[in-house]
């Protein structure tokens, strides 16, 4: 959770720095997810919007603008992980999304995954290796062969055969990776805004994997919001996400990924700083509870405001 702050109310006068771009491998999505947000608050009305492209100067950026609160529209490295987080508490800038050891923990799929199985969410087998060429494939293929800290489905190989894996391995050789075995169903994505879940939404892209061009690019990408299957299956994973969501002291809202498959699903990962894209899919969720995305912005800031 972020540091006590003494409480602000959220009016069209509030100085609100939207920070987006950064230094990470999602840089162009960041820009994509902060430009909508800033365009959306200055056209509800809101006078004071700074926009702030981070680079490694941000600390004095932020102390030269000095915003009542930040959202923060970074995405991967140095948005997600914590790290922004803790210079903004360090500053005493409220800022939206989750604390320092929730965005840490959310960030890494293996200590994420600890705690999935601690609080009892299906999730798939895996294995924890370090990449080096020549090592053996660690379970029968196909599998999922995934740097553990990055997003938007960057750094994830779906290997299928041999040959697939000797080209994995050496595009991160030396890196810690997560093996997980590959669970073929619907993608089905469960979003939380601060302690309700706001509704599933499943992901069918053209092509069988959700990369990243499907992800933010591909247009043939549908998105099925409150779609049918089992009941049962509904409710357990709406509550395992909004389970996982308190267990790691999320704030705002987040979004967590799973697998349904005929006779089972499992929990992938938990997204705690959702993008705000065209086709983002926690905004997509939001609207079908009528919803805005305007309403959604202000709820994120009007919560990190209130401390």
């Amino acid at each position: 959770m972020g540091m006590k702050r003494n409480r602000k109310t959220l009016t069209k006068d509030t100085h609100i720095a939207v920070v987006m771009g950064g230094l990470s491998d999602e840089r162009d999505i960041s820009l994509q997810s902060g430009t909508l947000v800033a365009e959306a608050l200055e056209r509800g009305g809101y006078r004071r919007v700074t926009r702030i492209d981070m680079g490694r100067d941000i600390s004095v950026v932020l102390q030269q603008v000095r915003p009542d609160v930040v959202f923060n529209a970074l995405h991967g490295t140095y948005g997600e992980d914590g790290c922004i987080q803790g210079l903004l508490n360090i500053l005493g800038i409220p800022y939206t999304g989750s604390g320092v050891a929730a965005s840490a923990v959310g960030m890494d799929k293996i200590l994420a995954k600890m705690v999935m199985r601690h609080i009892g969410i299906p999730v798939a087998n895996d294995i924890v290796v370090t990449a080096s060429a020549g090592l053996a494939a660690p379970m029968p293929y196909p599998f999922v062969f995934k740097e553990p800290e990055n997003g938007s489905s960057k750094g994830v190989f779906v290997v299928q055969k041999a040959a697939q894996w000797r080209a994995a391995l050496k595009k991160v050789s030396g890196r810690r990776m997560l093996v997980e075995e590959y669970v073929k169903g619907r993608e089905i994505t469960v979003a939380v805004l601060g302690d309700e879940v706001l509704g599933d939404v499943e992901v069918v892209p053209a092509n069988e994997f959700y990369d990243y061009e499907a992800k933010y690019f591909d247009e043939r990408t549908r998105y099925i919001p409150d779609p049918d299957y089992d009941s049962t299956m509904r409710e357990a994973m709406r509550r395992y996400a909004l389970d996982l969501h308190r267990a790691l002291g999320c704030r705002g809202t987040t979004r967590s990924d799973f697998i349904v498959a005929h006779d089972r699903f499992v929990m992938l990962e938990i997204n705690t700083l959702p993008g705000m894209t065209s086709h983002s899919l926690v905004p997509m969720a939001a609207a079908r509870r009528g919803i805005s995305y305007l309403r959604l912005i202000e709820r994120l800031l009007a919560e990190a405001l209130a401390g």
